[in-house]
């Protein structure tokens, strides 16, 4: 069944809102709308999309104030008025498409990837388990556009590039666990106000929160932080 939807879309071109009144079905997904505005309607408009299923993590827009992933999102959990937003904290290029690239650059400045060593090593079952929510981010990006500590403090890495990290000092394959682990003291996961925002909007559901936690405690192990149970001060607000 058809049901009438209307869309208001963030658009550079029109320096605001632009407005759709369009007939799609009760099972659509978001990114099913913006195909179809994009084909019959307005060419002009950008956002984007690769996988279709939730994987890529290219399609990220907020929509009616919440992060999601367009491909994966039915329009039935909005209801029949929708806003549709390039996700916080990003540089937006035009329309629903935001700038990555500082994602990328995090993750390459902290050298957040895996040097596996020569012999091979087997895991338990509880071992696997421990890393794969790190091993499945897709970068998206959502998590740290909700985040409120990257606002007030740059030395903070964010939730995305904490969790992409946890698999280096927690999984035994990595060559270079030690060394890993000083690099985490670096990112500050302390800084966390544990406000739960990137593990509610994470569309994977791999809790960046309870893994920036068990990135703290395990500096806490090794003598590297001394955790600062007080208020806020440290954020400089």
């Amino acid at each position: 069944m058809k049901v009438k939807t209307s869309i208001k879309l963030m658009r550079q071109d029109f320096e605001g809102y632009r407005s759709f009144l369009i007939d799609i079905q009760e099972n659509a997904t978001l990114l099913d709308i913006l195909v179809k505005i994009k084909e019959e309607m307005d060419q002009s408009l950008s956002f984007r999309s690769m996988c279709r299923a939730g994987v890529c993590g290219t399609c990220a827009i907020k929509v009616n104030g919440k992060a999601v992933l367009a491909c994966s999102t039915k329009v039935s959990i909005f209801g029949e008025e929708l806003v549709f937003e390039p996700i916080d904290k990003f540089v937006v290029i035009k329309d629903l498409v935001v700038d990555h690239d500082p994602i990328y650059f995090k993750l390459k400045l902290r050298r957040v990837w895996f040097d596996p060593r020569k012999e091979n090593i087997k895991l338990t079952e509880w071992e696997l388990k421990k890393t794969e929510r790190s091993h499945e981010c897709i970068l998206c990006g959502v998590c740290d556009s909700v985040c409120p500590v990257l606002e007030v403090a740059q030395s903070f890495a964010g939730p995305l590039s904490l969790t992409r990290y946890q698999k280096l000092v927690f999984d035994k394959r990595n060559a270079n666990l030690e060394q890993k682990t000083y690099g985490l003291k670096d990112m500050n996961p302390q800084l966390c106000t544990h406000c739960m925002n990137c593990s509610y909007a994470c569309p994977k559901k791999l809790m960046p929160e309870a893994i920036i936690k068990e990135e703290e405690s395990l500096l806490v192990e090794k003598g590297m932080l001394i955790k600062d149970t007080g208020g806020f001060d440290f954020l400089g607000i």
